[in-house]
């Protein structure tokens, strides 16, 4: 555990078997995600030689919540992530070889992308699964002027209504919108079930806002990135419009692929797709 603005950051670093490491991935989960979501992932960027540097963001996984009821997903700016993320990186650097690649998924993605055109941190390169940077039936006039609305009268750490994840418990492996790999899944919201200090519940209104100012800035910022990137989107992915991937990419000049068919979670998909992001 690391502690940074009196929050509690549970990272870990997991180093390659290789004498001379390639470098080190430096890795934001999405909203809701954890450490050991990551291992296989981890695992796959070890046996290529990298380092891993990954922690819980405030507010999920075991690092400190943030609000009353712990359930609640909370944050008051998208920048306490990317400036955690940097913090992180930092007091760890004395370990960790470089180059340093900074590397995300969905809202980890976006921190990524935000923690670099901030200027709090300045990799070598910078990797997203999928990064949050268009999302499908949030971003409408209407719903967005409702949120910030509820948000500035006082609901802005209460949990928005009407979402099928109830309890911090995942949604049913049928019909879920993250991956086609039952296997996968199922490891995964292992977790959640057994381990109740895990759970994470639906976004609150003041992290909707966030998330919004948070998009807003970097899609606004792209051609401000003057590193070499790699957007991997999900062909499939019901959450982030890849679309708004391609865009980003093309605004920042850096590569973009799309892997056709995924959901949202290429790191947790069947391998036909899950290899193509390696």
């Amino acid at each position: 555990m690391l502690q940074h603005q009196k929050i509690s950051l549970r990272v870990m670093l997991a180093t390659s078997p290789q004498d001379d490491p390639r470098g080190t991935i430096i890795f934001c989960p999405g909203r809701t995600e954890f450490i050991e979501k990551y291992f296989e992932t981890t695992e796959d960027f070890l046996k290529r030689g990298y380092n891993v540097l990954i922690m819980d963001p405030r507010g999920q996984g075991l690092s400190s919540r943030l609000v009353p009821d712990p359930i609640n997903c909370y944050v008051r700016d998208f920048q306490d992530y990317a400036d955690d993320l940097a913090y992180v990186a930092e007091q760890f650097a004395p370990l960790t070889a470089k180059p340093y690649i900074v590397a995300g998924h969905s809202m980890g993605g976006c921190v990524a992308l935000q923690a670099v055109l901030s200027g709090v941190m300045n990799p070598s390169a910078v990797i997203c699964s999928a990064p949050m940077l268009g999302l499908f039936d949030v971003e409408t006039s209407i719903m967005t002027y409702l949120i910030r609305i509820a948000s500035a009268l006082g609901f802005a750490k209460k949990a928005i209504p009407f979402q099928k994840q109830e309890g911090g418990l995942p949604v049913p492996f049928k019909g879920n919108k993250l991956t086609s790999d039952e296997k996968r899944f199922e490891d995964w919201a292992a977790y959640f079930r057994n381990v109740p200090e895990l759970r994470v519940g639906p976004p609150t209104y003041s992290w909707i806002c966030a998330a919004l100012k948070a998009m807003a800035y970097v899609n606004r910022n792209a051609a401000d990135l003057k590193i070499p990137g790699l957007i991997v989107a999900a062909g499939g992915d019901p959450i982030v419009d890849p679309a708004s991937n391609q865009r980003f990419a093309e605004a920042a000049g850096i590569d973009f692929t799309v892997v056709p068919g995924a959901l949202h979670e290429v790191f947790l998909e069947k391998d036909e797709f899950r290899n193509q992001f390696f």
